[in-house]
């Protein structure tokens, strides 16, 4: 489940409401849980110092308390406070108060405001900083004696630790560029993934994200912003093969893919399907491709075009059995290519499959957006999206703009990258876990699409065939890189791997 901060709020009320519990209570049960965490992911013990920055708020107050329990480990702890307004929040207090009473106590606990700090920081080379100046409810950027204390954290050598999310990075909208922000290698954030964590102009500031479970209630009435994938709710999605099944059961669909210039997109996205369950296949693609299919890929059947260059037509009523049809990969953008696409979009087909070039023809020709059937599903990285629904100011923009795109036309949209989003017909996103750098390489989005098509083509609704394509798709480049490395990794690698993919995902 991905929330915004203002859901976060209404279920901590909730929370304490039902159970019943106080705020105070509730932080303390935030930061304990987190101070296990991070004493299980980090030698504690080989610390010579950890520096606890705590803001005036509750954030600050949940540093105070990860200081206390890591003091009371007999850790060396030296809390920094940056309260320069001097309006604090109750529960701050409180803590603060808690903490003072241990100072006697603990010769290894101390409390000291920044701007005595700064004068005399400490100087080592163990240290683990802990930053909880602000949380999720910040909404405008840091400056002034605030900003000052972000800078001065990055600008030690330490390890960083962000207590539920970096100090200055907003996590519903978009941060600016120049903002003041605590740049850490591990956050720890509490209960939900929030957007902030999952966009690209945010990744080298939040570094390693841990979801911790405190416990929080979900609220009923108020509207999540997304879903997480996960592989309890796939393999709950995942058919199980049927004992009679056969061919024409599993489905036949009809790839129009490749030219004489990208061969290799036809057989990535063909063999991918075949691999992903498919009942038949059949191939429309250029004479040079479809004369070394029965080569590399024997199982394929074939439709050569009459073209040798590029795709010039496609006879798909005299293909029996078409149960769902795909088209882009390789094919390029000539003028006879997008004639296809236009009778495609022009019969009355059901979903299709959209890629690469079909995407391009597309955004050149915008005027066949309103021909597009109902439910299709769409794959565009990026720059594919942005060839079709103009450009993004940042980030969280882009995500509106995919969104507002499936309600406009009522299709699916799958905008590839890292954190694969997809967006529903009637609004809904879901954002994929699946997946790794090693798959930004050549022909990982024509395996995509090949696996989407044997999703569509045994019957799968659009939608599920989407969410399942999408998984088992990131599953798989996961399953490669256990025998590659990020950079040895390539898109044959990918289809090769969807088999243990899925014997993952039903936990075989």
């Amino acid at each position: 489940m991905i929330v915004s901060a203002e859901y976060i709020r209404e279920s901590e009320k909730e929370t304490m409401a039902s159970e019943p519990i106080t705020s105070t209570d509730l932080m303390e049960r935030a930061a304990t849980t987190l101070t296990k965490k991070l004493v299980e992911d980090i030698r504690i013990g080989e610390l010579e110092q950890i520096l606890v920055f705590c803001g005036p708020g509750n954030n600050g107050g949940d540093g105070l308390v990860i200081a206390r329990l890591l003091a009371a480990c007999q850790r060396p702890v030296t809390v920094i406070t940056a309260t320069f307004s001097g309006v604090t929040t109750k529960d701050f207090d409180i803590n603060l108060q808690r903490l003072k009473e241990m100072l006697p106590h603990y010769p290894n606990l101390q409390c000291v405001g920044f701007e005595e700090y700064k004068k005399n920081p400490a100087q080592t080379s163990m240290a683990l900083s802990i930053d909880a100046l602000f949380g999720i409810g910040l909404s405008r950027p840091l400056t002034g004696e605030y900003a000052e204390v972000v800078d001065f954290i990055n600008a030690q050598q330490n390890y960083v630790v962000a207590v539920d999310v970096p100090s200055g990075l907003f996590i519903d909208k978009a941060t600016p560029k120049d903002a003041h922000r605590v740049r850490a290698h591990r956050t720890y954030t509490f209960q939900w993934q929030k957007w902030g964590f999952l966009l690209p102009e945010t990744d080298e500031w939040i570094g390693k994200v841990e979801i911790l479970d405190i416990g929080l209630r979900n609220v009923r009435g108020t509207e999540r912003s997304g879903e997480c994938l996960t592989r309890e709710l796939i393999s709950g999605l995942l058919l199980p093969p049927k004992k009679f099944a056969h061919k024409g059961s599993n489905g036949h669909g009809l790839l129009i893919a490749g030219s004489q210039k990208m061969p290799g997109a036809a057989i990535l996205a063909a063999t991918a399907a075949l691999r992903s369950g498919i009942g038949k296949v059949t191939v429309h693609s250029t004479q040079n491709v479809t004369n070394i299919l029965p080569i590399v890929l024997p199982e394929a059947l074939l439709s050569p075009d009459l073209n040798v260059g590029h795709i010039s037509c496609c006879k798909w009523e005299n293909i029996d059995g078409l149960s769902a049809i795909a088209m882009g990969p390789g094919i390029g953008q000539a003028n006879e290519t997008l004639a296809v696409l236009k009778d495609l979009l022009s019969e009355g087909m059901p979903p299709l499959i959209l890629d690469a070039d079909a995407l391009n023809l597309l955004a050149a020709n915008k005027t066949l957006l309103a021909y597009l059937p109902q439910n299709s599903i769409l794959t565009p990285h990026f720059k594919e999206f942005e060839r079709l629904a103009g450009a993004s100011a940042n980030d969280f923009e882009r995500i509106e703009k995919v969104k507002a795109f499936a309600i406009k036309y009522n299709v699916i949209v799958i905008l590839k990258g890292a954190h694969s989003v997809i967006a529903m017909p009637d609004g809904k996103l879901f954002v994929n876990p699946t997946g790794n750098p090693g798959m930004a390489t050549a022909g990982s989005g024509d395996v995509l699409t090949g696996i989407l098509l044997a999703f569509l083509a045994k019957g799968y609704k659009p939608q599920l065939a989407a969410i399942l394509g999408t998984y088992l798709h990131g599953a798989a480049g996961d399953c490669a890189l256990d025998e590659n490395s990020h950079e040895s990794l390539i898109a044959s690698d990918l289809c090769k791997n969807i088999g243990k993919a899925i014997r993952k995902i039903r936990n075989e």
